[in-house]
């Protein structure tokens, strides 16, 4: 379990008394966490311990001299007897070409030549299993996992180092992240458990501090964690996460400094443990940066002051100028650096011969996403799309389909964007080296066999939760997928419901249907908390690997030239779907809801100045129904979001078609038609299809009929003209019945004919008839009082009320009315007295009150007609 190093260093007690053992587990009593980045000098007359710890070198070979150059340089400050160098996880895995070629054994070498005493297991040190962990423990002497149990309890490798510094053991006690099992092949640690680092962390440290000799006992305690918080940030910031802040509040008092890893982040903290402070520090990635911590102990032992720094190994990383150089080494140092980087040139001068044959042309540079810090771009952002990521999928995809066997045909691909480990450059020539730096894990491809619905759940864990239910360091991971791929999502929603599309060669994705997909097997067997792919109904091993599948797609190609994939498979969606559903919007109105994160995040990516929206019919007629353009665009298309107008036109007939939404740049209808050729349409290549239901247009509706006068009040002598009427909103060829209440209440009835447009109009004179029926005498003044013209067609009704005064201008209410003469009255069954209805001739007249009536009801100025006198 525990190893003992550096015993011919100096002499060491054969017993020490209990009391000093507990008494030098308290905190220091002040910590430094250092900004400036140099290596701390020592303290005169003070006994000090310097710990030297570095993270993430995953192989880094090549730039192993300047990196051993700073490590012995903070080294020689103290001396080899009072340093302990420490690596924290992930020594070897996802290599650089001139490591991986050789199974990393160069990097190996080139480590325990430097002198590194310390090595905590990362989850890369299970890439190919347990087996291959026990190697590499046997190979270093020894590897940490204090939290890595077998089915009967027992650990798999070793739970802590002791190490003589300054004449005290210092034991590093060390854990892996408990979320490895998502990130390796999970048939490669069957039966191992993974537990909480913090918990078995604090075991080890009560266990060494226990006074009992028999099982391990230390004067200083140091951890090593192979996680990590998720930024290069404040104290705050990171704390704010939940794995970072247990390890820093949770770890035992016991401890004195805390490495962290992992995350690939650089920073370093003096944080707080009960009533004082500790040092928690990171040391950045590949190499680029060491982690200096400086114990300084009392007489009894007891640490007192801890001083922290990370120093980087280079003064230009561009420029790959080193910080620190041979020349300024001890010549015992020198000596070291000598066969460290005698080891590089070996295996770079072998590398060189195996990797240097080309396999094709790029003239791209084909990128992993970036993030932005400070105005200065960040590699390797695995929470966005990538073009890389999705030119290793088309590889993937286009590779199964090619290779002629019908068990590797395959609709789509998916890639993990952590299996993606350095960038193409775009300087013409394409080689093996540059494909294996990309792919350096040689995993095999699966052919997965599952159903839409799980499927869907598939793209659902982008939003990652480890086995347990819980969030892991890094929240999100993006898959890479084949370019027939897009889907459309909403982060506002409940997880499991954020997926709110996805087509697969422009068709929506069955539910039902079992798709094929091809994917490493890493991704196959759940890796990287995709947990819906073990619900697989069948996942068949081609035996391939994915370097060269890879290979094998870029000699296909014409010309043998790789491109970048600039298209986005993915943008989020807000306010589109109905509780999930696709929207229904009626022929002639509109639907407005935001678009947001249309660019890639990848270098050298094509900007989108605007959106534009299409409905595509059954047919494939695609018609335009909105244009919006984009803002936020930042310095690599961070924040980018338009709100879009669909407006359906009027006259679309009604049923089931696909929204194609299409970000270009702005303008772009040369670029559109430059690239119709091709399965994208835009500048960037970047669309997404999602359902519309187009309804019927609703029809207008129908005019309430009306009937208006000329005017509301006439003297007897005007009525002698006429009383001109004016209807409208009548259904054509549908009988009207039409009367006139007089001031007596009698209803006197007359003809109208309703025209095409739904118009009534007509003129009424009061007039005297014999007995006979012949008209005797037209154009009567009507009877003085109250009168109503009512026409009715079915259940509508429309009345309008007028009022004939006497020529003196006073009316005589119709109770009052005088007899009317004998001639005038009528008779039961006969003509003697009624009212004149005649037709319209052609003299106009414009009544004004009557005419904006009219206007006001129908939209449209309308004439009346006036019968001529008599």
């Amino acid at each position: 379990m525990a190893n003992f190093s550096k015993a011919v260093k100096g002499g060491i007690a054969s017993v020490i008394g209990s009391a000093l053992a507990l008494t030098a587990f308290v905190a220091p009593a002040n910590a430094e966490a250092r900004t400036d980045g140099a290596i701390i000098q020592p303290t005169a007359g003070e006994t000090q311990i310097n710990l030297v710890g570095f993270n993430d070198f995953h192989g880094r070979i090549t730039k192993v001299d300047a990196f051993a150059a700073a490590v012995l340089s903070a080294q020689d400050a103290y001396g080899a007897d009072n340093t302990v160098i420490l690596g924290s996880g992930d020594q070897v895995g996802a290599s650089e070409f001139e490591s991986s070629i050789a199974g990393d054994q160069p990097t190996k070498d080139a480590l325990k030549a430097l002198g590194v005493e310390s090595y905590t297991a990362g989850n890369h040190e299970f890439d190919k299993g347990q087996e291959d962990a026990l190697a590499i423990k046997n190979e270093f002497g020894h590897l940490l996992a204090a939290n890595v149990t077998k089915t009967d309890g027992s650990l798999l490798l070793d739970a802590y180092q002791i190490v003589e510094a300054g004449g005290k053991r210092v034991a590093i006690v060390g854990a892996v992240t408990s979320s490895t099992p998502s990130g390796v092949s999970p048939s490669g640690i069957e039966g191992l458990t993974f537990g909480n680092p913090v918990d078995a962390v604090n075991q080890y440290a009560d266990q060494l501090t226990d006074g009992n000799e028999a099982n391990g006992e230390a004067d200083v305690i140091i951890a090593s964690y192979h996680e990590g918080g998720p930024t290069s940030g404040s104290y705050d910031e990171n704390a704010a996460n939940a794995t970072f802040n247990e390890m820093v509040t949770g770890t035992s008092p016991k401890v004195a400094a805390i490495y962290h890893a992992h995350t690939h982040q650089k920073y370093n903290y003096e944080a707080p443990v009960g009533d004082t402070t500790r040092p928690v520090i990171q040391a950045a990635q590949y190499g680029d940066a060491i982690g200096q911590v400086v114990l300084t102990l009392d007489a009894s032992g007891k640490v007192v002051k801890a001083d922290s720094s990370v120093i980087d190994t280079y003064s230009d990383p561009k420029a790959g100028t080193p910080a620190f150089t041979r020349d300024g080494l001890t010549p015992e140092s020198q000596a070291t650096y000598d066969a460290v980087v005698g080891i590089k040139e070996a295996a770079k001068a072998e590398a060189d011969v195996l990797g240097a044959a080309q396999i094709g042309v790029v003239n791209d540079n084909i990128t992993r996403a970036y993030t932005w810090q400070n105005g200065a771009p960040v590699k390797d952002d695995r929470a966005q799309e990538s073009a890389l990521g999705g030119v290793v999928a088309d590889s993937m995809h286009q590779w199964a389909n090619n290779v002629g066997t019908e068990e590797t045909k395959a609709d789509l691909s998916i890639m993990n964007p952590g299996g993606l480990r350095e960038d193409i450059k775009g300087d013409g020539v394409l080689t093996y080296k540059d494909a294996q730096t990309v792919l350096p894990f040689t995993n095999n491809l699966a052919i997965v066999s599952i159903s839409g619905e799980n499927l869907k759940q598939v793209f659902e864990e982008q939003w990652q939760l480890d086995k347990d239910g819980n969030v892991p360091s890094r929240p999100y991971l993006q898959l890479g997928m084949s370019s027939n791929v897009n889907y459309t999502y909403d982060a506002t929603q409940e997880r499991g419901s954020r997926i709110t599309s996805i087509y697969i060669d422009d068709k929506p994705l069955d539910p039902a249907a079992t798709y094929k997909v091809v994917m490493p097997t890493f991704l196959a067997s759940g890796g990287d908390n995709f947990h819906s792919l073990k619900k697989a109904e069948s996942v068949y091993d081609t035996g391939s690997v994915d370097l060269d599948a890879f290979v094998a797609y870029v000699k296909s190609l014409p010309n043998q030239e790789l491109k970048a994939d600039t298209a986005r498979n993915g943008f989020e969606l807000e306010g589109y779907f109905d509780n999930g559903a696709a929207p229904v919007v009626q022929a002639g109105t509109e639907k407005t809801f935001t678009v947001k994160g249309t660019d890639l995040r990848s270098k050298d990516f094509i900007a989108d100045g605007q959106v534009k929206a299409e409905l595509i019919a059954a047919d494939g007629t695609a018609t335009t129904v909105g244009i919006a353009e984009i803002t936020g665009v930042t310095a690599n298309g961070e924040n980018n979001s338009t709100e879009i107008t669909v407006t359906v036109p009027a006259d679309m007939a009604a049923g089931d078609y696909t929204l194609k939404l299409t970000g270009e740049p702005k303008g772009g209808a040369a670029d559109v038609a430059a690239r119709a050729a091709t399965s994208t349409s835009s500048g960037s290549g970047s669309y997404v299809l999602v359902p519309m239901t187009v309804s019927p247009a609703e029809e207008p509706a129908p005019a309430e009929p009306f009937v208006e006068v000329e005017k509301k009040t006439y003297t007897e002598t005007e009525s002698t003209k006429g009383i001109n009427y004016l209807g409208g909103g009548w259904t054509p060829g549908e009988p009207i019945t039409a009367f006139l209440v007089n001031p007596a209440g009698e209803r006197i009835e007359f003809d109208v004919e309703v025209d095409a447009d739904g118009f009534v109009s007509g003129s009424l004179t009061w007039a005297e008839y014999d007995q006979d029926g012949n008209l005797v005498n037209d154009n009567l003044p009507f009877p003085v009082g109250d009168y109503q013209i009512v026409l009715a067609q079915g259940d509508k009704t429309a009345t309008v009320d007028f009022t004939v005064t006497a020529d003196g201008g006073q009316t005589i209410p119709a109770t009052d009315a005088p007899a009317p003469s004998a001639s005038a009255v009528p008779v039961a069954g006969t003509d003697a007295d009624k009212l004149a209805e005649t037709g319209a001739d052609d003299q106009f007249i414009t009544g004004a009150a009557i005419v904006a009536a009219a206007m006001a009801a129908l939209g449209a100025a309308l004439l009346l007609r006036r019968q001529r006198n008599a």
